[in-house]
């Protein structure tokens, strides 16, 4: 199982990395495989006048590959979080397969509007916009789907009432007899509890809310730092330090909605008995193994991406859609590409080397393997190693999309 969830992590990093390694076709270069070579060497760009590399990456090619891949593993993603809780998010007459297909549809051409229409002078604040929106289709359907169900059960109440009233059945009832009964019928019923399935979903649907806030809002978050450059060290400290503060918060808030509010549904995934199990191993310190190694996956995951993708962005015919790739220790940034890989490898060792005493200390003093505990619950919970694998290219990706430099304003001035 632990194999396969490694083969599965591989494999997720390498979807990405194709992802963003093929030729990105610009408007205004002749070929798809634009010459870079000269704007990677310093020496070349200091002693000869190059043209401007090429900067307005094709509207059709970003819509259908780049954004078109990113949105359907975003929806998968959430679509996929519904299946673990077996909850259902699509209507029964489309099914699964024809609903993603719908939404997915809408959020491109949402798209395609935009870019004949533009609504907004900022165009990455509208894709991350519309990443949100797309999220929150499944969402939106499963709330409606659910209240339209419990609506129809109040409905089938009230009208069982009414036959019971009017049943007594003769047929010669004097006019005053059938005035008293639809007297004695209540013209308003009294609003009844909602079951406790239902608000366990809407607490399920406000933590996938909180969820999704927190993945647009450091897309947002880092647009806005990225595009009010240059920054001070401190100014960095404060971006950095205050956003993992933000997301400590959130994390507190769905922890306490998913153990305090919508336990119960775990209860939903296997049997009776293995939510026994759940809430009976549910230690102090196994939440803390889980955590650290969750955090550890994440890490993991982050720091190998980025050694790949820094060099593929930087070398790559893809060079000219990243800026923020670029490092040429021009203009007296120290910040070159050598410094970057090599602080990147350090804090990555550390990383690893902190990983590697936590799991020891673990071990000696609570006799507790987070390893261990890791591949039981992927052997318990086998369909999360899936969940896992979206979530990953889905960060991953979301990071590359925020710093993508899209300028689809001179593209439509032609198309017009």
């Amino acid at each position: 199982m632990l194999l396969q969830f490694q083969q599965g992590n591989s494999e997720d990093l390498w979807s990405v990395l194709i992802w963003c390694s093929v030729p990105i076709p610009f408007d205004d270069c002749d070929t798809i495989l634009c010459e870079y070579i000269d704007y990677i060497n310093t020496a070349a760009v200091s002693s000869t006048a190059l043209a401007s590399p090429p900067s307005r990456i094709n509207f059709w090619f970003f819509l259908f590959w780049y954004y078109g891949i990113y949105n359907a593993v975003a929806l998968f993603l959430m679509t996929k979080l519904f299946s673990i809780y077996a909850l259902n998010w699509y209507p029964r007459l489309l099914g699964a397969k024809m609903t993603f297909a719908l939404f997915w549809m809408i959020s491109q051409t949402i798209g395609i509007l935009f870019y004949f229409v533009p609504i907004m002078n900022d165009e990455s604040v509208f894709w991350v916009s519309l990443t949100f929106f797309t999220m929150s289709m499944p969402v939106i359907g499963a709330l409606v789907i659910i209240h339209r169900k419990r609506m129809d059960r109040r409905h089938r109440g009230r009208v069982g009432v009414l036959l019971s009233t009017s049943a007594p059945g003769d047929g010669d009832l004097s006019t005053r007899r059938k005035s008293a009964i639809m007297r004695w019928i209540p013209t308003d019923l009294p609003r009844l509890r909602a079951p406790a399935s239902y608000r366990r979903f809407l607490w399920f649907c406000t933590a996938l809310t909180i969820a999704l806030l927190a993945l647009v809002g450091g897309e947002m978050y880092a647009y806005l730092f990225l595009s009010t450059m240059p920054h001070t060290s401190l100014d960095a400290f404060v971006y950095v330090y205050s956003w993992v503060a933000a997301i400590y918060v959130m994390d507190a808030m769905t922890d306490y909605i998913l153990y305090r509010k919508i336990r119960n549904l775990f209860a939903r995934l296997r049997s009776v008995d293995q939510f026994a199990i759940v809430q009976l191993g549910s230690f102090l310190w196994e939440k803390l193994g889980r955590s650290f190694y969750l955090r550890n996956l994440a890490e993991n995951t982050t720091m190998i991406g980025f050694l790949c993708w820094v060099n593929i962005l930087h070398f790559g015919p893809n060079r000219a859609a990243y800026p923020y790739f670029h490092m040429d220790d021009k203009d007296g940034n120290p910040y070159n590409h050598q410094l970057t890989v090599i602080a990147a490898i350090i804090i990555w060792t550390s990383e690893l080397t902190s990983a590697y005493i936590t799991r020891h200390t673990f071990k000696k003093a609570f006799n507790h393997s987070i390893t261990q505990q890791a591949v039981r619950e992927f052997e318990r919970y086998p369909e999360m190693i899936i969940g896992f694998v979206l979530v990953m290219i889905h960060v991953l990706q979301n990071i590359l999309m925020a710093l993508v430099k899209l300028d689809f304003t001179a593209n439509l001035e032609k198309v017009t």
